[in-house]
């Protein structure tokens, strides 16, 4: 059966990660990136697994260009999938311990808006036919803050919060919301943190566990289970204890 799929932030990390896991013969993909020539690559590896491809080059941020791009592919292609990956971060250390106004502003306006801009539009469209899948891209530090990066954590639990609102509503009119809350992943945008880490899962090894969870209709894909059982934990401690030990993971 043919399956029209959309991925946002799909030239690189976990976005291309999931192109690839998806492309297949009777599968058009929408995918969307900012940067033309990973883009292009991406869109021809998929194509050599036999999918067809369409590349949007755009920021989600751009949301009258984002929301134009996504009717015109659902009219052409109606959209059974729609994956919000893109994303992006900041990371603080000890000598730096607030993210500038303008790296916060970025990340509330691509994580939160931007998702809410690429989910959105499509569906009334999906109500309409009585079937489709939106997927945001939340993380694990939705459920704590994160000292490293706080900006990033709100965003993913803004997005988290709010799609948890809409889901049970949407579910009556045959649509699925699904939101997907991994750990540490190995990607050009975790590479750039600083500190001590927490063990990265590849990226390739996250696509999957993503698209299997998407498969079985789960409503929730956190993982690793580990690292979300440590941050449930946390919630029973003193703050002040929970805060000395994410400083000591993430900034020391």
């Amino acid at each position: 059966m043919s399956q029209n799929i959309i991925i946002t932030g799909a030239s690189s990390g976990l976005g291309l990660a999931l192109a690839q896991e998806y492309a297949a013969p009777g599968v058009t993909l929408g995918l969307t990136g900012r940067n033309e020539e990973r883009l292009r690559a991406a869109a021809d590896a998929c194509r050599a697994q036999g999918a067809e491809v369409v590349t949007a080059l755009l920021d989600v941020r751009e949301s009258f260009k984002l929301a134009e791009w996504l009717h015109e592919f659902d009219q052409a292609h109606p959209v059974d999938l729609v994956i919000a990956n893109a994303g992006v971060t900041y990371s603080l250390n000890n000598n730096k311990p607030v993210e500038p106004r303008a790296a916060i502003r970025e990340i509330l306006e691509t994580n939160v808006e931007g998702t809410v801009d690429t989910i959105n539009p499509l569906l009334e469209r999906m109500c309409g036919r009585g079937r489709g899948t939106a997927v945001a891209i939340a993380s694990l530090s939705a459920y704590r803050g994160i000292p490293l990066f706080p900006a990033y954590s709100a965003s993913k639990a803004a997005v988290k919060t709010y799609y948890e609102g809409l889901r049970g509503a949407l579910r009556r009119d045959g649509v699925n919301i699904v939101i997907a809350c991994p750990g540490f992943i190995e990607t050009p945008m975790t590479a750039k943190l600083p500190g001590n880490r927490l063990i990265r899962m590849q990226v390739d090894k996250a696509a999957k566990v993503i698209v299997r969870g998407i498969a079985r209709g789960r409503p929730n894909i956190t993982f690793p289970k580990l690292h979300f059982a440590g941050l449930w934990l946390l919630q029973w401690l003193p703050s002040r204890w929970a805060d000395w030990i994410l400083v000591k993971i993430f900034l020391r």
